[in-house]
């Protein structure tokens, strides 16, 4: 049986795992699923139809599941899926998509510091650390391992590559491309994120050939297309440089890229 504080309430026809642990003053929705290893701390309010992989972690006054914070939201059923191995932490708000059927989608082992919003649609993979005051805009990606630092925020719609960093502060309406740090109000490009790709035990030719996109990406002086042509033609052939090329032509918004705000590659 789960272990559910008296405080507590869950509507009936909430789908609780064993042995999920639900503490004083939780709010569950009838619509909500929780699955095994799970547990609510306190004050936690699961609503609308989320649903919960195994072992995440929700501390007091997260809320997860209301509706989108968008003026076109147009009623029917919304969703938030959340996979397994996830910690919200302190305050964290996360949103439902805001179309009906549509969703918004979080990975696994993410971590998700005190006070950090996700809005609707956007997808997260796994591993992800945003830090306090985080905040995502609708339709927001953010590719595995990444780390969006304090204060930092992405404009509906962006794009952040796996492995890619957001320093402190900054706020970003371009894509960042993976494996990149990103610094400042559509800032720059600073350099490539060395520390998680060497933690992750990237080898050393491939942090070579990362360093190698970011010197004909960024500083050669080449527009885009002759920038991921001279990729193509000079770079090994390794799925990282493929990823990276990929990311580039798929985006909509622009990637950030040169030292002056708001320039698009």
């Amino acid at each position: 049986m789960p272990v559910i504080h008296p405080s507590a309430i869950v509507e009936a026809g909430a789908r609780i795992a064993e042995d999920v642990e639900i503490g004083p003053f939780c709010y569950v929705g009838p619509d909500v699923e929780i699955g095994a290893g799970s547990k609510l701390m306190a004050h936690c309010y699961i609503t609308g139809h989320t649903t919960m992989g195994k072992g995440n972690t929700v501390y007091p006054f997260t809320t997860l599941g209301t509706d989108a914070e968008d003026h076109n939201v147009e009623g029917g059923i919304t969703y938030l899926r959340i996979g397994d191995g996830n910690t919200f932490r302190e305050s964290v708000t996360v949103n439902t998509g805001t179309k009906p059927e549509s969703e918004t989608v979080i990975g696994n082992n993410c971590f998700i510091l005190a006070n950090a919003h996700i809005a609707h649609n956007c997808v997260l993979g796994n591993k992800i650390v945003m830090v306090d005051y985080a905040g995502l805009s609708g339709y927001c990606q953010v590719g595995d391992n990444c780390l969006l630092s304090g204060h930092t925020g992405m404009h509906q719609f962006c794009r952040i590559g796996r492995f890619s960093v957001l320093s402190g502060g900054s706020v970003v309406s371009l894509d960042v491309p993976p494996f990149m740090i990103a610094d400042g109000r559509n800032g720059a490009i600073r350099g490539i994120n060395i520390v998680g790709l060497t933690r992750n035990n990237f080898s050393e030719e491939t942090i070579h050939t990362i360093k190698n996109i970011y010197k004909v990406f960024f500083r050669s002086g080449l527009n885009t297309k002759n920038a991921l042509e001279q990729m193509r033609n000079t770079l090994p052939a390794i799925p990282e440089v493929d990823e990276f090329i990929k990311f580039v032509e798929a985006s909509h918004r622009g990637v950030l890229k040169s030292n002056k705000p708001g320039r698009r590659a």
